[in-house]
């Protein structure tokens, strides 16, 4: 898209970022921080998360889906565009650490309306998340306890909801309890399970290439955990360091987790017999006691509990940015006085699922549609992790972590391309539904884009869009350039 008329935005320094202003009268800034340890927690937590207990099952078995043992291979080939993740959101995060990343990424970085792209399509991603995982924890917590699947929906929808809007310090310390739980489930289903696996049952291996396909843009979806880091970085203790050190760590540990899991899934479990979302705890019923498969069983409620916490905490912060720039309402842009929380912007993400409950029934067709969107959403924040050094060489120049512009940066963009259009033609040959619904979507917020312009100064419109605010100066970089790059 093609600037307005008047003075370009995106230098260093630049200025008049409408903030939003908060109920009590301060800036609108958020002012709790999390340390390292607190981030672990809720990468590891949001990473490892629900879909990984409900998609292994119909992916590896569904009817018309199913991968067959080829699953585990999905698994790892959709570590590797999370890879590109990673690092994009390393290598962002350090530079120009900010509430609503990838937003504030692509808008300042790109262009301004594909930057508005991401929180215009945001809340339908939050929305099919929060259906897959109410579908999850309504399969499981069925283990224990005897309650029509849709009220249960409804109960996790409503606790997520009351949860994010008392604040981030509460999330933090729901999210320790349930993550070591959570590890622990994992445990008790891997490390019997492995024992008890048949190699038979990994033939024939690839019985569907197109189902192989699928199963890689789905499995995609869990490790979008990893974008939590960057929405999350006014929050933060030093961003720059804090942010590429979770992520290194925790890209290890989940991909290990995930592809763990599926492997004694699928070989203690012949393929053809799964296809139900709850096949993780029924497969734990062949190897453990039924205490250990009420184990299993709560893992996946703790998963649950870790990956929604994260999802409408993350994106929350993501719309109320937009809301702060005026390019979305700026009512989403405000902070409650006593939590501390962009409460509006969780409503209008946590709202919606209460009505769309009954949508529920195809987590195969939710996933790809997640994964889809936000694998595209990274390549614009590749596009504008190439244009960080021109337009904001100051915060380039004092990131703890970056890549030489003439080595390190084409690879991580060209493979971030690469991936993604990979996506896209699986996903139009396997399930165009979910690319129709994608790029209707788009246009659609074009539509909205080019309304809301007409009612506002386009030019200082663009300047809110392209610039940093105040307090998301150069200054607040952990350390100042030395000099040195990564020669990755």
């Amino acid at each position: 898209m093609s600037p307005p008329a008047g003075p370009a935005g995106g230098g260093d320094g630049g200025h008049g970022t409408s903030d939003g202003g908060s109920d009590d009268g301060t800036d609108g800034r958020l002012t709790d921080r999390v340390g390292l340890p607190a981030v672990l927690v809720l990468l590891v937590g949001n990473a490892v998360s629900v879909p990984i207990y409900v998609l292994s099952g119909p992916l590896a078995g569904g009817e018309g889906l199913g991968a067959g043992p080829a699953v585990v291979l999905a698994a790892v080939l959709a570590a590797i565009p999370a890879g590109f993740v990673v690092l994009y959101n390393a290598l962002l995060g350090s530079a120009v650490p900010v509430a609503g990343g990838l937003y504030v990424y692509i808008s300042r970085l790109t262009a301004p309306f594909w930057g508005f792209l991401v929180p215009w399509t945001l809340p339908l991603v939050v929305w099919a998340t929060l259906l897959v995982t109410a579908t999850g924890f309504a399969e499981y917590a069925r283990f224990f306890v005897d309650v029509p699947a849709i009220v249960l929906m409804y109960v996790l929808l409503a606790g997520v909801v009351a949860l994010n809007v008392v604040g981030l310090r509460l999330v933090v310390q729901a999210q320790a309890l349930f993550v070591a739980g959570l590890a622990l489930a994992l445990l008790a289903f891997v490390v019997p399970g492995a024992t008890a696996v048949d190699p038979a049952n990994y033939t024939p291996v690839l019985p569907d290439a197109g189902a192989f396909g699928v199963a890689a843009v789905a499995l995609f979806y869990p490790f979008l955990g990893f974008g939590l880091l960057t929405e999350l970085g006014e929050e933060i203790d030093d961003p720059g360091r804090t942010i590429p050190l979770a992520l290194g760590i925790g890209i290890v540990v989940v991909a290990v987790c995930y592809v763990a899991l599926i492997a004694v899934l699928v070989g203690v479990v012949p393929w053809r017999e799964l296809g139900h979302p709850a096949d993780v705890a029924l497969a734990a019923r062949r190897f453990l006691p039924p205490w250990g498969v009420s184990l299993v069983a709560a893992g996946a409620l703790f998963a649950v509990v870790t990956s929604v916490n994260t999802s409408v905490l993350v994106a929350s912060r993501t719309v109320m940015r937009a809301g702060r720039d005026g390019i979305l309402p700026e009512s989403v842009s405000r902070i409650h006085p006593r939590f501390d929380t962009p409460w509006v912007a969780v409503l209008v993400l946590g709202g919606p699922p209460f009505l769309l409950v009954p949508l529920a029934d195809d987590v195969v067709g939710l996933s790809a549609f997640i994964g889809l969107a936000s694998l595209t959403a990274y390549f614009f924040s590749a596009v504008g992790l190439w244009n960080l050094p021109r337009e904001f060489p100051a915060h380039y120049a004092a990131a703890p972590f970056r890549l030489r512009r003439d080595r390190g940066l084409p690879l991580a963009v060209l493979g971030g391309a690469l991936a993604t259009g990979a996506f896209w033609v699986v996903t139009l040959v396997r399930l165009p539904t979910v690319g129709v619904v994608l790029v209707g979507w788009f246009l659609l917020g074009y539509a909205y884009y080019r309304h809301r312009l007409r009612g506002v100064d386009r030019v200082a419109m663009y300047r809110r869009m392209t610039t940093l605010a105040d307090h998301e100066g150069v200054a607040r970089a952990d350390r100042p350039a030395d000099g040195r790059e990564s020669d990755a």
